[in-house]
């Protein structure tokens, strides 16, 4: 079983840098904006009261953005901002 999984895998992050694939995330992303800023700021204030875990998810949910083409700002306040890149 061990090889059809290599197999899907392989195939999956294939499709993840696809044009197809980016351009969709994008769309989501952009579409559900707020909410995945309002996350983002979320995580961003567990990990500043001390949880120092919490990093590690803020930064897989920044990294899917940024995939996606889009920037991640966030200011001294921990506010984040989604922003298209021109």
């Amino acid at each position: 079983m061990g090889n059809f999984e290599d197999i899907f895998g392989d195939y999956f992050n294939a499709y993840q840098n696809t044009s197809k694939y980016k351009d969709e995330s994008m769309l989501e992303i952009s579409l559900r904006k707020k909410e995945f800023e309002k996350n983002l700021d979320d995580m961003w204030e567990i990990f500043g009261k001390g949880n120092t875990r919490q990093i590690v998810e803020y930064q897989k949910g920044v990294d899917q953005i940024k995939k996606a083409g889009l920037k991640v700002l966030r200011n001294s306040q921990g506010k984040h901002k989604i922003v298209v890149p021109k």
